[in-house]
């Protein structure tokens, strides 16, 4: 009988390396993987260390009196064996089956695993979990007369029952929630294209771009086909040309850790620069930075399903002798991924015509450009939709912040308290004064358009707050200065789902404008995007619309039809307010109220502990630099974005100083401190 050393001498290696072969204990080249496996194929006898690991194997059988099933996989490392054994495990052994893990990696484990097979008749089924579709896979599984549940994709063989994860629409699912975050250029990161996993992940993200009306691109798909393909020579060339991708989805995690350390490497910042997913399962996925989003396979729902598929064959077999019909009748179930959507993404900002949001950082001029304003000495007018609340004070103070330093005068501020026809005549009036900017905020998509058509016929530049009137279609104007509303939508939809998950409630109603105002439309998507994609515990009950100041009754409504309601978003701190008063009169103040946009009364019933739980704020000082520095290099003769989008502060109770502080640049009032100083949730907390 051969030794480890006489295998050694006759592959011409070492004992350690043969070691490492049988027991898969180190990585070890293919071609000393064969030297070894032909000289044990060519010895008098089975080696005694060939014969110990099958003994061994024996008595984890004998060992017990019960029935024995096989988990076949290829690596001990495999995190998609693995996950699916730890679940599988325990639930086959509370039936009563002793569950027996083997490696099957090549034709010689394979061998052992057939001699196993055929000397054990204890053995009454068997799993299969493997990466590859080799031959010498097919030929075992095809072998096999005992139930099989082949559990994963790359097994090409409908002969036998299959659990899976549905790739195909995991890859649709994430693709499709990049495309609701607002990105259109999506790359994906994959194995070999021949495998069946790879091959259905292309098809799911193919498709959602197709039902998007997106172009598929070739150049955009990223397959490691060989060994010797680098990852991050892949990158490069997708990552550095003049079409960068703004979103990529990863179809395997074993690629995570290549990709984090070339965006390190090259400066390449998450989210900012690129969002990432990835299909698959990483422990790691939510410590990393930023913590990645994942579509991960859930072990499980796969466990369940393939022990059903395997206690239901055994109990067919041992009813009924017509084995082989039996064997034969085969059923497929596929399991969906579970989406859990971290920091690696973010909502990108879209304008009126579907243009990216621009960052204000990209406005910025120097010294000299200064200069040349101040020189100029230009106007500019403020044209509110209504004014007096604290978001216009702040906006005028952040325009007139820039035009300070730039010297340029502000010859009127105007508000129309939403009056179409005052704002017109305001802007008729104010042309006469022939000022250089105009800065303004639409009453109305419609009826607006003429007079600002008007505006742009004269030597004035117009800046649009908020949105743009109709006939414009990017044309005339110099840039439209919103919130990034798929970020405020994102941190209204988590924060809400947050609040209700970790206080055991899961029913929510909306309450929304009915208008056409693609920023809160934005906005009111992205929050029900959040909640369907990333809180499938949680269920909207029901929407209603509001338009007309009737948002105090619409909630009432709401609640006589859906009483078991837990939470409510309402699109903006106005209506919230009118929503908070009638639950109040109905004696439904446990109901947690989801907004956008920070003032006073919110505030105050925040610090108290009122209602209003979760807030969304935009940063209107900071809109309102965005707006005079747009308007700045617009005189300048300098290019300027045609959107830009500034990011909003998500506000609970424990930021609320703080958040306040950011937004008014000034301290919280008393009487917001004193509530929250007197609210012992808060406190206790």
């Amino acid at each position: 009988m051969a030794s480890i050393k006489d295998i050694a001498k006759m592959a011409g290696v070492s004992t350690a390396t043969v070691s490492h072969v049988i027991n898969k204990t180190r990585y070890v080249s293919p071609e000393l993987v064969e030297k070894v496996e032909q000289a044990i194929k060519n010895a008098d006898s089975p080696p005694k260390f060939v014969v110990r690991k099958q003994k061994k194997i024996r008595e984890s059988i004998y060992q017990s009196q019960k029935k024995a099933l096989l988990y076949i996989c290829q690596y001990e490392d495999d995190n998609y064996a693995g996950g699916v054994w730890n679940k599988l495990k325990p639930l086959m052994e509370n039936k009563g089956y002793n569950m027996i893990r083997c490696n099957c990696n090549n034709e010689f484990e394979m061998g052992l695993v057939d001699k196993l097979l055929r000397d054990n008749k204890e053995i009454i089924g068997a799993f299969v979990s493997v990466k590859t579709d080799e031959l010498y896979i097919q030929k075992i599984i095809r072998s096999l007369n005992i139930p099989c549940v082949i559990i994963g994709n790359e097994v090409d063989d409908s002969a036998f029952d299959r659990v899976s994860t549905d790739v195909y629409k995991a890859a649709y699912d994430c693709t499709m929630h990049f495309i609701r975050s607002g990105h259109e250029k999506i790359a994906i990161l994959m194995g070999d294209l021949l495998k069946s996993y790879n091959k259905d992940f292309m098809k799911g993200y193919e498709k959602a771009l197709e039902d998007s009306g997106i172009k598929f691109k070739n150049q955009y798909v990223l397959h490691k086909d060989g060994h010797d393909k680098k990852i991050s020579d892949m990158l490069s060339g997708l990552l550095d040309g003049k079409d960068a991708p703004s979103a990529l989805l990863i179809a395997n995690s074993d690629h995570i850790y290549s990709l984090y350390k070339y965006m390190m490497r090259r400066n390449i910042k998450c989210p900012k620069d690129l969002s990432i997913m990835c299909v698959g399962n990483e422990s790691s996925a939510a410590y990393l930075n930023p913590a990645l989003s994942m579509a991960e396979n859930d072990f499980e729902r796969i466990a369940e399903k393939a022990n059903e598929l395997m206690t239901n064959k055994i109990k067919e077999l041992s009813e009924n002798d017509k084995i082989e019909a039996i064997l034969k009748k085969t059923s497929k179930i596929l399991i969906s991924a579970k989406m859990t959507i971290r920091d690696s993404i973010i909502g990108t900002a879209r304008g009126p015509f579907g243009e990216k949001g621009a960052d204000i950082h990209m406005l910025s001029l120097t010294e000299k450009e200064m200069d040349i304003c101040r020189m100029k000495r230009y106007t500019a007018v403020i044209v509110y939709h209504y004014i007096g609340a604290s978001f216009m004070k702040l906006h005028e103070q952040g325009v007139r912040d820039v035009f300070d330093r730039l010297g340029i005068t502000v010859i009127a501020v105007m508000g129309c308290q939403m009056d179409f026809f005052m704002q017109k005549k305001q802007i008729q009036s104010l042309l006469m004064l022939e000022p250089d900017i105009m800065i303004a905020f639409p009453v109305n998509h419609t009826l607006t358009q003429d007079v600002f058509k008007d505006v742009i016929r004269t030597k004035t530049k117009l800046v649009f707050m908020g949105h743009v009137p109709n006939g414009f279609e990017g044309r005339g104007y110099v840039s439209c200065i919103n919130v990034n509303e798929r970020s405020n939508g994102r941190n209204i939809g988590r924060g809400l789902g947050d609040y209700l998950l970790l206080n055991h409630k899961k029913n929510i109603g909306i309450i929304r404008y009915g208008h056409q105002f693609y920023t809160t439309n934005q906005r009111d998507l992205a929050v029900e995007q959040i909640i369907r994609e990333e809180y499938p515990e949680l269920r909207i009950c029901a929407t209603e619309v509001f338009s007309k100041k009737d948002e105090y009754e619409k909630t009432k409504e709401l609640l006589l039809w859906h009483p078991e309601i837990d939470g409510i978003y309402v699109s903006w701190e106005g209506p919230a307010i009118k929503v908070v008063e009638a639950l109040h009169d109905i004696d439904r103040e446990d109901i947690a109220v989801a907004t956008s946009d920070l003032d006073f009364s919110v505030a105050l019933d925040m610090a108290k502990g009122g209602c209003i739980k979760i807030l969304s704020a935009q940063q209107p000082f900071e809109e309102g630099q965005a707006a005079a520095l747009c308007a700045a290099n617009a005189l300048l003769g300098k290019t300027v974005p045609s959107f830009i989008a500034v990011e909003p502060v998500f506000v609970t109770a424990e930021n609320l100083i703080k958040s306040w502080n950011t937004i008014y640049k000034s301290k919280a009032p008393k009487e917001i401190v004193e509530a929250l100083q007197k609210n012992e949730q808060f406190m206790s907390e």
